[in-house]
């Protein structure tokens, strides 16, 4: 192939590189809103702020902080996200403003690159595209984050093309980008360091060129008075200098402390993020070949290190280790970087052979990322694609009986459910204003007060009355079992209690649970044991179920559903064919592999094994590992012994020491009846160890004992069938008969260990009916 065709394939394959990219932005684009709740807080605000023609200088959405001074420092974004989402149909209008601030992001640094990289050093645009994107999407999600990216992108390219044309005046435009940047995200101080870092680039190279002049090259003017000039400009917005000082107040004194509690605040794994290698995590791998990549381009080329790329390459670097946040910025700074270090290494050295090979290489890289993200995106991902709320993510339900039952009072809620409540027109305790509203005293005395008792405390000095948490936090339990308190709604994710003897007691009188536990591990849930225990139950959970099925939480709230199934399932009979029903429609709403599993057993304990085996392989396939048990015990009573070997086995190999009885003794017999006698052996002793059934427990005895037997460990069979007689007498007779069996075919050894076992039997009973006569003689008349 010619230099002129081997060109145009690989433009050919850069066409379809790049359309490919553009499909995986829509794709990152169309994801159901399920990440944290600050968007809802963000579009009152903008609510706020278009209804009072103003942006706001105190608190107005909780009740703990009420009044207090708030500066809004992301005021434009909410303003442009109000404005989408009001005029372009609510979420779409969302999705488009996220698929629009992407794009461009990625297009500015498209624009960049093939500026940087030109000539023979095209062919690394479109893998420094790739690594950029698979680095970041993580955080493509609807916040003004999203501005940062680009704003960081723009400012880059522009800086670059005024490098190609120093007396060129176009690099003005980042005043004007500057005030946008400043009254839209806090991070604008960036936009004030990169050029501050081109500044001290041109300096060196106008040195580097004619050494230490009095006079100053007209460039290092220009770009020298566009950086003086962007702290000033910044001070343009609403709150002045207030505004322009909070990026650096937000991390001292109390509010670093708080921020230690904010997952996007905390330190990444340092360990993981730069040393573990695993190319399936896709964002961690390709920040890992950017940063190897820059450290080579930087060894390469070290007589012609730019100091502005090392600046940025280090403070990028610097702030990725610092926060989790600042990881998926890390490549929007540093593939320009690359590309700028890259365009000044000699031509010559990367067209021989391993140039070659580098190339090839690269474009393999974002062919391979391409494939995977598409994977990602389309089949593993499937259920997140969509516009809107996911379901199960929020407190949807909980909310919604707040809003149409008229509950009025002062809220305790989860930090995570703040954003929710906002949105909802609900007063909140907290959200993720933190620290910018709330004290970081506040944020300490809610984690405190739900960890050491000091609830009582809080309730005083705030005056809380009702409060909203979450179904798997501890404190949820603990809520329970306080009489002052009584849970009245449930849903997927959030339970909300109400304070007994007050203006509340109404609603308690009506929705109470008594009976119904809304607390629980979402993979185990405990029923009692009797019937009408269950049927209290079962009352308040069709209650509750009853609630969400009609109106705008209609096929919205999955939980209900399932532990309606769970408690019909506990009560077997009539009750069985209502729980299948109830469970199916729970998996329609929210398909976990949870309520997959107990749609499994209810399908199984009605004998309809295919459809029970379906639904355990697809709780199985999405990492419930009790599926795997539970198409064991299903292959088992089809009497299809090798399928629930196969799946027993897997199940015990990933509970370990957590395997439950009934998979172990399952797992036994089918090992057993495959003539796998040592497997039927060591898994029947460890089923026997947690078997208190009498009746169960000497079966289990009597088939170790004949495994046992199988291998000629006849000393052990002896003990073990003992054993069997000891806790079922009625094994003496079959033991009897199997002693005759053996004599006959031959097998005395066999015969005798047997006899031994009943004779043991036989002696014991004898002793203990002497040890209660002679009790009986010596006791008082």
């Amino acid at each position: 192939m010619g230099n002129r065709d081997a060109g145009r394939a690989r433009r050919n394959l850069d066409f379809i590189l790049l359309a490919l990219l553009g499909v995986l932005l829509f794709l990152a684009a169309f994801q159901r809103q399920r990440w944290d709740s600050d968007i809802f807080w963000a579009l009152k605000s903008g609510e706020w702020i278009f209804k009072n023609l103003a942006v706001p200088i105190t608190d107005p959405f909780s009740h703990t902080a009420y009044g207090s001074p708030w500066i809004d420092f992301t005021w434009g974004f909410q303003v442009i996200a109000r404005f989408f989402y009001a005029g372009l149909g609510g979420w779409y209008g969302l999705f488009f403003l996220q698929l629009t601030v992407t794009a461009l992001t990625v297009f500015f640094l498209y624009l960049n690159l093939r500026l940087l990289c030109g000539g023979g050093k095209s062919w690394m645009v479109v893998p420094l595209l790739y690594l950029a994107f698979t680095a970041s999407h993580g955080r493509f999600f609807i916040r003004p984050h999203l501005f940062e990216y680009l704003f960081v992108s723009v400012y880059l390219y522009i800086l670059n093309l005024w490098e190609k044309n120093p007396s060129s005046r176009s690099i003005f435009i980042l005043l004007p980008l500057q005030v946008l940047w400043v009254n839209v995200h806090s991070s604008f101080i960036l936009g004030i360091f990169i050029a501050g870092a081109y500044v001290l680039s041109r300096f060196v190279e106008d040195v580097r060129k004619n050494g230490f002049r009095s006079d100053i090259s007209a460039g290092l003017k220009i770009i020298a008075m566009v950086a003086f000039l962007l702290p000033a400009v910044s001070l343009v917005n609403p709150y002045g200098f207030r505004l322009v000082e909070f990026p650096f107040v937000h991390f001292t004194g109390e509010n670093a402390d708080a921020l230690r509690y904010i997952d996007e605040w905390t330190m990444p794994g340092f360990k993981d993020l730069l040393f573990y290698f695993n190319p399936f995590a896709l964002d961690v791998f390709a920040f890992k070949l950017l940063l190897s990549a820059a450290l080579v381009s930087f060894v390469l080329n070290r007589r012609g290190l730019k100091p502005g790329g090392v600046l940025l390459f280090s403070a990028a670097l610097y702030m990725a280790i610092m926060h989790n946040r600042w990881v998926q910025l890390f490549p929007w700074f540093v593939a320009p970087v690359i590309a700028a270090q890259a365009a000044a290494y000699p031509e010559g050295r990367t067209t021989g052979g391993g140039g070659k090979a580098l190339r090839v290489a690269a474009i393999l890289s974002a062919a391979f990322f391409a494939a995977a993200l598409l994977y990602g995106f389309s089949a593993k991902g499937r259920e997140n694609l969509g516009v809107g709320l996911k379901k199960g993510v929020y407190p949807e339900g909980t909310v919604s009986f707040i809003n149409r039952e008229g509950v009025r009072g002062n809220i305790y809620n989860e930090y995570i459910f703040g954003g929710y409540l906002v949105y909802n027109d609900i007063r909140v305790f907290i959200d993720g204003r933190t620290p910018t509203v709330y004290s970081p005293y506040l944020f300490w005395t809610a984690r405190v007060a739900e960890a050491s008792g000091r609830w009582p405390r809080l309730v005083e000095d705030y005056g809380i009355d009702m409060a909203l948490v979450k179904t798997r936090h501890d404190f949820c339990g603990k809520l329970r079992e306080d009489k002052n308190w009584a849970p009245v709604m449930f849903d997927d994710v959030s339970v909300l209690y109400l304070k007994r003897g007050g203006r509340q007691d109404g609603i308690i009188e009506k929705w109470g649970l008594e009976s119904l536990d809304p607390c629980d591990n979402e993979s185990r849930y405990k029923l009692p044991e009797d019937t009408d225990g269950l049927k209290k139950m079962r009352d308040e959970a069709k209650r509750v179920a009853g609630y969400f099925s009609s109106g705008d939480m209609a096929g919205r709230v999955a939980r209900p559903l399932r532990m309606l199934g769970l408690v019909d399932t506990g009560l077997g009979g009539e009750y069985l064919p209502m729980a299948v029903e109830e469970l199916g429609r729970a998996v329609e709403i929210n398909d976990d592999p949870y309520t997959r599993y107990d749609l499994g057993v209810a399908l199984g304990k009605l004998k309809r094994y295919d459809e029970a085996v379906e639904s355990f392989k697809k709780a199985a396939s999405a990492g419930f590992g009790k599926g795997y048990l539970g198409m064991g015990v299903e292959y088992y009573d089809m009497k299809d012994y090798k399928g629930a070997a196969d799946m027993l086995e897997k199940y015990v190999e990933m509970a370990g020491d957590m395997s439950e009885r009934e998979a172990l003794s399952a797992l036994g017999f089918s090992c057993f009846e495959l003539k796998r006698f040592d497997c039927a052996g060591r898994n029947l002793k460890r089923a026997a160890f947690v078997t208190d059934d009498p009746k169960e427990l000497g079966r289990i005895y009597y088939h170790i004992g004949n495994a046992d037997l199988e291998t000629g460990a006849y000393t052990e069979a002896a003990f073990h069938y003992a054993r069997a007689i000891e806790v079922e007498p009625q094994y003496a007779g079959v033991l009897k008969a199997l002693a005759e069996d053996l004599k006959k075919g031959g097998k005395t050894e066999a015969a005798q260990s047997v006899s031994r076992a009943i004779s043991c039997q036989v002696e014991k009973r004898g002793e203990k009916e002497k040890e209660g006569e002679k009790g009986q003689k010596m006791s008082p008349q």
